[in-house]
C-alpha cells in the first residue's frame, strides 16, 4: 500500500477513538504505556495508529513497542491478533523517526519468518527517514505555545513547520479528533486564508488545503470563511470539500 493510502486508512480507523488531553508529554507517554500493558487490543491498535501524528520519539515508549515484533521474529505462522499487533508496532517504529530502531527494522525486514512482517518493516524503514525529518522540524518549530495540552501544543507546532506534509498530518489529526481549541483552529484558518487562492499550488499543497477545510468545517465555526474559500479557490479539491460544509 502506498504511503498516503496507508495514512488515510490509519486516520479512518482512529476516527472513533476518544480524544484525550494530557498536560505533559510524559503524561501522554505514561497513558500509552498503560494501554500497551493492558489486554484491550482494539485500544492498543488505535493508540499505535495515532502515534503517526504524535511527534513522539521517546525510547521509553518505543522500546516497549520494539520488543513485541522482535519476540516473534522467528515464527512464520502467527494467529491473527498477534500478527496484527506485531505489524502495527513495526509501522509505529517508523513513525518514531528515531535512528535507534533502524537496526531492528532492518533485522525484521531481512529475517522475519512472517512475510507480512517483512513487508511492513520495509515500509517502516522508509517512514523512519521521513518522520525523522518531520520530527526534527517539529522540535525546532519557533511557534510558542503556553497553557495547552500536549497534543494541541504538538499540532500547533506542526502547523508552524514549513512543510505541507507535516501541516497536513496536523489538519488530519484535528479533523479526526474533532479538536475545537480556538487558537489551534485560528492557526488553521490563517493557513487556509493565505493559500486557498494562491496560484500554482502542487497536488500536496492542494490536498493540505482540503484538509484545512475539513479541520475547520468540523468545528462549525468557520462558515463565512469556507463560503469565501469556495468562491475564490481555483482548486477543485478545496472547492469540493468547502462546499460540503456550507450547504
Amino acid at each position: 500500500m502506498r504511503f498516503h493510502s496507508w495514512v488515510a486508512v490509519l486516520l479512518l480507523a482512529v476516527a472513533s477513538l476518544p480524544t484525550a488531553a494530557f498536560d505533559t508529554v510524559d503524561g501522554q507517554i505514561d497513558h500509552y504505556l498503560v494501554i500497551l500493558e493492558g489486554t484491550d487490543q482494539r485500544a492498543k491498535i488505535a493508540m499505535l495508529k495515532r502515534l503517526q501524528w504524535s511527534g513522539l520519539s521517546d525510547p521509553r515508549l518505543f522500546d516497549v513497542i520494539e520488543a513485541a515484533p522482535l519476540a516473534v521474529i522467528d515464527i512464520k505462522k502467527l494467529d491473527k491478533p498477534t500478527l496484527q499487533e506485531a505489524t502495527h508496532k513495526i509501522r509505529t517504529l517508523g513513525y518514531s523517526g528515531n535512528e535507534k530502531y533502524r537496526a531492528s527494522l532492518s533485522n525484521l525486514k531481512q529475517n522475519a519468518a512472517n512475510r507480512k512482517m517483512r513487508g511492513h518493516a520495509a515500509k517502516a524503514l522508509l517512514d523512519l527517514d521521513r518522520f525523522g525529518r518531520w520530527n526534527r522540524q517539529i522540535a525546532a518549530s519557533n511557534v510558542k505555545v503556553e497553557g495547552k495540552s500536549a497534543e494541541v501544543t504538538n499540532y500547533m507546532k506542526m502547523l508552524g513547520v514549513d512543510d505541507v506534509l507535516v501541516q497536513r498530518l496536523a489538519a488530519r489529526a484535528i479533523f479526526h479528533e474533532k479538536r475545537k481549541d480556538p487558537d489551534l483552529l485560528g492557526m488553521v484558518a490563517e493557513k487556509l486564508k493565505a493559500m486557498h487562492a494562491r496560484e500554482g499550488l502542487n497536488g500536496a499543497a492542494q490536498d493540505t488545503g482540503a484538509w484545512y477545510v475539513k479541520a475547520l468545517g468540523q468545528s462549525g465555526n468557520y462558515r463565512d470563511l469556507l463560503v469565501r474559500v469556495n468562491q475564490d479557490s481555483p482548486y477543485k479539491k478545496i472547492k469540493k470539500h468547502s462546499l460540503k460544509f456550507i450547504q
